[in-house]
């Protein structure tokens, strides 16, 4: 079996006052296609960040296979400092690479997208595009999409779709858009409570997934309350039971030595 490429071993963070991840692992594979998914507020685009290597840790370690590069498609995409949507497109990652200036110009023509217009009056569409064309041109090993959808049409929807159908690395998908992660998803990651649960199903059997769990936890609650129920009903009789024997012993002795009685 092959080692993965990157790892998050034990790992936690810190926000505010208390840990947003405590004692977190998780482990991402050549080829995997993998939707990240949790409610609202749960720590999705942190932990995508973690996975980047974009976010310092507070405790346990991140491991990366050598010349593993990962990329980050963020919700929404900074362009500060650029002056065109090209010199964004052909900005470097964290490692001083900028992907080849032939490869953005031929992702951005299949997007309809002018790179020449000034970053600062681009559009929300405009600005997604432009991040697309910049992280499929820098050819990632495991590219992270933090709702790659928004302010995409139908069109440039399934043109990404088919894109990343044909995608040879790994990746992980957060998007509210469930079409796009049943077509394309073979794994899921559930975030909750602190904890991340894996299973070998796309987003398309989650709702079974999240059934059973909730379900083996209300037999494993039930349990153990029975449990719980059956043990005071047990210290109960042993009360009762040594409280009936030192009466007992009461009334038998012309003085008892507890109570004093005669």
């Amino acid at each position: 079996m092959a080692a993965p490429l990157l790892g998050l071993e034990t790992i936690g963070v810190i926000r505010g006052e208390g840990w947003l991840f405590q004692d977190l692992s998780l482990f991402i594979g050549e080829r995997e296609r993998l939707a990240l998914v949790g409610r609202n507020g749960v720590g999705k685009s942190t932990l995508l960040s973690v996975i980047a290597g974009a976010l310092e840790i507070d405790a346990g370690r991140r491991t990366l296979r050598p010349r593993t590069r990962v990329v980050l498609l963020p919700q929404e995409p900074s362009l500060a400092g650029f002056a065109t949507l090209r010199d964004f497109a052909l900005s470097p990652d964290a490692l001083g690479v900028a992907a080849a200036p032939y490869d953005v110009d031929a992702i951005a023509g299949d997007l309809s997208i002018d790179l020449d217009r000034p970053a600062e009056t681009a559009s929300g569409g405009e600005r997604r595009r432009a991040a697309i064309a910049r992280a499929l041109a820098l050819e990632p090993d495991i590219l992270l999409l933090d709702e790659p959808t928004n302010h995409l049409d139908l069109t440039a929807i399934a043109w990404l779709e088919e894109r990343l159908a044909r995608f040879t690395g790994a990746f992980v998908a957060i998007s509210h858009d469930r079409m796009f992660l049943t077509r394309l998803t073979r794994q899921t990651l559930w975030l909750e409570n602190k904890v991340v649960r894996r299973n070998e199903v796309g987003f398309g059997g989650f709702e079974a997934w999240q059934e059973q769990v909730y379900a083996e936890a209300e037999r494993a609650a039930e349990k153990l309350d029975a449990k719980l129920k059956l043990e005071l009903h047990w210290l109960a009789r042993g009360v009762t039971a040594r409280r009936r024997r030192n009466q007992g012993a009461c009334a038998s002795s012309t003085r008892c030595a507890r109570c004093a009685a005669p």
